[in-house]
């Protein structure tokens, strides 16, 4: 299998830039997710923390895992979270096949494009299983596999439907999906 190639750290600011934000209302799209006030949820592959920060504003009785398998991104996310005094986050470095986290301690994980630049997407989503507790949820957010001037390389990109296969290969029910702004798509389902 081809080396799947991984966002470039130099270019984290992209990632959290006012731009990123104007083409996506981060909090408009969290409302769609399954998520309450007491969660504990992982940001799986965090960046630096564009999805991070907002889900621990809505989880302020829960946790959020921040985790990245790229110390510069999570070096981001420690500065915000100190910046504006979140004390719900915990910055975790993680490994592509292996969260950092115990067995059933999640209510919900976020996987923001970040699957098409793992090795094993079906790894990665087996380990959200192990994570979530009983009826927990996932979301995952990709790029539709088009060609266009932005996102990842077309070659990695995974289609909605084989994502929707992916994700019930590893023992997750899918709920819905939905087409986020014709670049972009989502997949939420429940364990």
């Amino acid at each position: 299998m081809p080396t799947k190639v991984k966002f470039d750290p130099k270019n984290k600011e992209m990632l959290i830039s006012q731009d990123r934000r104007n083409a996506m209302d981060v909090y408009k799209l969290l409302r769609i997710f399954p998520i309450l006030s007491h969660h504990a949820v992982a940001d799986i592959g965090c960046g630096p923390g564009f999805f991070t920060i907002p889900i621990a504003k809505m989880v302020f009785d829960g946790k959020v895992y921040a985790l990245d398998v790229q110390e510069e991104m999570l070096d981001v996310v420690r500065e915000q979270v100190k910046k504006i005094n979140l004390s719900n986050v915990e910055v975790l470095k993680s490994q592509e096949r292996k969260l950092p986290l115990e067995d059933e301690s999640l209510d919900g994980a976020v996987a923001a494009f970040v699957l098409q630049e793992t090795s094993n997407p079906r790894t990665l989503l087996k380990e959200a299983m192990r994570c979530l507790k009983t009826h927990g949820w996932l979301v995952v957010l990709e790029w539709y596999k088009t060609e266009m001037d932005e996102g990842p390389p077309q070659s990695q990109r995974i289609n909605m439907d084989d994502m929707k296969e992916l994700t019930q290969k590893a023992g997750f029910r899918v709920r819905e999906t939905r087409d986020l702004n014709g670049k972009q798509y989502m997949v939420m389902a429940r364990k």
